[in-house]
């Protein structure tokens, strides 16, 4: 049901998106949480600078 989904969702390419993204799937999710975790800390470092 996902894979049909997933062909309809994203076209010709789908399959291709969907088979890279399952082979590679711990370190694109690693840089996504890492990422997210850095624009987070980094905006309250932000706004601590600009309190003091």
């Amino acid at each position: 049901m996902v894979e049909q989904f997933v062909d309809y969702a994203l076209g010709p390419h789908g399959r291709f998106l969907s088979d890279f993204y399952l082979q590679y799937q711990f370190p694109i999710n690693t840089l996504v949480v890492a990422v997210a975790v850095y624009k987070l800390f980094s905006g309250k470092r932000k706004k601590e600078a600009e309190t003091n």
